[in-house]
């Protein structure tokens, strides 16, 4: 497999998925948000979901960072 930059293709296509994830997620808080917002979906459980995506989010944003300074030491 060819290197260059401490990157591969794999590497990237890697982030790029978890960019993808990253912007469903925000999608999915963003639905439920208006749901909420609209008087469709009781608030409680607006607020449940929503938090636990962030949570999500939060927990992949790290793995995701500690993926990203792996390739700093492949340089």
């Amino acid at each position: 497999m060819k290197y260059k930059h401490g990157l591969s293709q794999y590497r990237l296509n890697y982030a790029k998925g978890y960019a993808q994830g990253f912007l469903e997620t925000i999608n999915k808080i963003e639905f439920m948000f208006q749901l909420s917002d609209q008087g469709l979906i009781d608030e409680e459980i607006a607020e449940g979901y929503i938090s636990r995506n962030i949570d999500e989010l939060d927990r992949n944003w790290e793995y995701f960072k500690g993926y990203l300074e792996q390739r700093d030491d492949m340089r």
